[in-house]
């Protein structure tokens, strides 16, 4: 059993906020440095997004997708807890998605495996409510170009 040094936890939260900033700011060039040669992405539901994701092109045109639910401000969230185990890291987020009737709030667990250069391996998202992110992701592309034509909510 090997144990985690502090400075390798710290390296490891120091990933997790990096992964989470870039992604709130839609920087897919620095998105793809955090990807180690190899990683794979499992992104569970059945929605079309679902499935796992084996090359870094496929896994940054995913994130190119989820991110412009970011940039259309659909999507707003934050990181409430990271943990750092031997071999996991994991982060719980909040968010909310705003869409043009109601903002749902929902919950998300990511677990990671990091390399030792502290790049991202391999990752599962797990959605708490994943009965509404299917919703979610099916509704978007059924009534999208409706949400284009409606004004944008304004942040509180």
């Amino acid at each position: 059993m090997t144990t985690t040094t502090e400075e390798d936890r710290e390296a490891r939260i120091t990933l997790i906020r990096t992964y989470w900033d870039v992604l709130m700011a839609a920087d897919m060039v620095a998105f793809r440095k955090l990807l180690a040669p190899g990683a794979v992405i499992h992104y569970p539901g059945q929605n079309y997004m679902s499935g796992d994701y084996r090359t870094t092109d496929d896994i940054v045109g995913l994130y190119t997708q989820l991110t412009q639910f970011i940039k259309d401000g659909v999507f707003v969230g934050e990181v409430l807890d990271i943990t750092v185990g031997e071999i996991f890291t994991t982060v719980i987020l909040k968010y909310e998605i705003r869409m043009p009737i109601k903002t749902l709030q929902g919950r998300a667990t990511g677990i990671f495996i990091l390399d030792e250069n502290h790049l991202i391996k391999e990752y599962w998202l797990h959605e708490w409510n994943q009965q509404m992110i299917n919703w979610v992701f099916r509704s978007s592309r059924w009534f999208g170009w409706v949400t284009k034509l409606l004004p944008k909510k304004r942040k509180k």
